[in-house]
């Protein structure tokens, strides 16, 4: 990112009256060790590795309350020269990153999916991988992603989808519910407010994005075609229920629209785009 320098020391470094600046950092990103959520690029394990070598005990889960949509733009790719033309004649919509945003625990999305999460409400499948931080990796991770809010939240394991019944029972009335209970809390990037980012990562949009972070539902805003097929080829590394769930249970800015339903009309433009040759190991799987 262009003047990252300048993005840390808004984002890391405090006043402490007089005295010498000193480091601050998210509560998540505090402690010593902390299990990794990713839920767009980092899908594999390779991938993960790139940002993250020593990783372990690299595995998926669910995150449960979430939702995964494409609802704010890519800042790191709307500022690398040649990828993005903002004049009025040419401005493509084709600019959203993944976040994750909170929803309500009773919240549902109508849409056709044949995915259904273990619990019914919003949720997805996201790799988790435990990592050990200084505070050089603190700085890094911050500069990779400085408009997020950066918090923790429970995850499940997988085999909630499948099985109910080994879980805690909560008795209501005469009804009883299996309730699943978490496997672990992991560090994850979620939608911020405008208002909580400092103006040198603002000053990261196009001019003619009003917003990060509150661009409405209608806006239009599209995937990325590099940053989309990025992720693609993650998660198709790995199959299964990630793969699925990065289809069916991700959403675009309309928070109504899935992946699937996108790529049923715009797969092959998708796949055939190409980051420039610098990013070309960063943006392939």
């Amino acid at each position: 990112i262009k003047n990252s320098q300048l993005v840390v020391r808004s984002l890391v470094y405090c006043r402490n009256g007089r005295k010498k600046e000193k480091m601050r950092f998210p509560k998540a990103l505090q402690p010593a060790q902390v299990t990794i959520l990713g839920y767009g690029a980092l899908q594999s394990e390779s991938s993960s590795r790139l940002t993250f070598p020593d990783l372990t005990n690299f595995r998926h889960v669910r995150v449960k309350n979430m939702r995964r949509v494409f609802g704010h733009p890519h800042l790191f790719l709307l500022n690398e020269e040649g990828l993005y033309d903002a004049s009025p004649a040419v401005g493509s919509l084709k600019i959203a990153s993944l976040s994750a945003e909170p929803v309500s625990s009773t919240s549902t999305n109508n849409s056709n999916s044949s995915i259904v999460s273990s619990s019914n409400c919003i949720s997805f499948v996201a790799a988790a991988f435990d990592v050990t931080l200084d505070d050089a990796q603190r700085i890094d991770f911050i500069k990779r992603e400085p408009e997020y809010k950066i918090t923790t939240t429970p995850f499940f394991s997988l085999e909630d989808d499948e099985d109910h019944h080994n879980k805690n029972n909560v008795n209501y009335g005469n009804n009883v519910e299996s309730v699943a209970q978490p496997a672990g809390e992991g560090v994850i990037c979620v939608a911020s407010q405008d208002a909580a980012i400092p103006d040198v990562i603002k000053t990261m949009k196009p001019s003619n994005i009003p917003s990060v972070w509150h661009l409405s539902h209608d806006s239009g805003i599209l995937p990325f075609d590099i940053y989309l097929r990025h992720c693609l080829l993650s998660v198709e590394k790995v199959g299964g229920k990630p793969h699925e769930s990065f289809l069916h249970e991700t959403y675009l800015a309309d928070r109504h629209t899935t992946l699937a339903e996108y790529l049923d009309k715009n797969g092959e433009e998708v796949l055939a785009s190409r980051p420039p040759p610098h990013l070309a190991a960063r943006f392939s799987g």
